[in-house]
């Protein structure tokens, strides 16, 4: 029997499922290690940001962050998160605090945060009110973190960052890079 498109549509969705569940899977352990006790590995080998460093604040409007970062001339950065998401907390403390405490980011980007599973109300950049959750959606972010680039139009500007290697500095080289595109993409 030959394979249908219907029946190639099924398997990669089941595919896509299964994938999901193994990033979840990874994201909830960390890496494998000896005792079923013991932290992940990045936790004794990253610094966190000071507590009093910067916040991320939190994704309200789409459009209002258009009109700034076109004022500005500067990308929108929206990392894309969850509560639950271990992955996030990490990528937040150890990678965008830190950044943001550096001069030559906050003049380069526009960063905001959005937690999908709030019950947070967002306006999108066509003005409409949609629930965080719709806006996570909208954009097809299906696993955390995800880091999206936007520029004033709310066209994505840069590849997308999608997940958080443990090795914080290769975070930041795809960070610098991807920054480095979008912002060309707005000028």
């Amino acid at each position: 029997n030959c394979v249908g498109m219907r029946d190639i549509t099924k398997i990669r969705f089941f595919m896509r499922i299964l994938y999901s569940i193994f990033l979840i899977a990874i994201g909830l352990t960390g890496y494998v290690s000896d005792s079923a006790d013991a932290e992940p590995a990045y936790k004794h080998e990253l610094e966190e940001a000071p507590p009093d460093g910067p916040s991320i604040q939190q994704l309200q409007s789409f459009q209002q962050d258009a009109a700034t970062a076109k004022a500005r001339g500067v990308p929108i950065l929206v990392l894309f998160c969850s509560f639950w998401c271990e992955h996030c907390d990490v990528l937040e403390q150890q990678v965008l605090k830190p950044m943001m405490l550096n001069a030559k980011y906050r003049e380069r980007i526009l960063l905001k945060k959005l937690e999908v599973d709030s019950d947070s109300t967002i306006t999108g950049f066509d003005g409409m009110q949609y629930r965080s959750d719709e806006i996570g959606e909208m954009y097809n972010v299906e696993l955390y973190p995800t880091m999206v680039f936007f520029d004033a139009n709310g066209r994505e500007g840069s590849q997308r960052i999608v997940g958080m290697n443990l090795v914080v500095e290769h975070v930041v080289e795809k960070l610098d890079k991807a920054i480095d595109k979008a912002v060309q993409a707005v000028n």
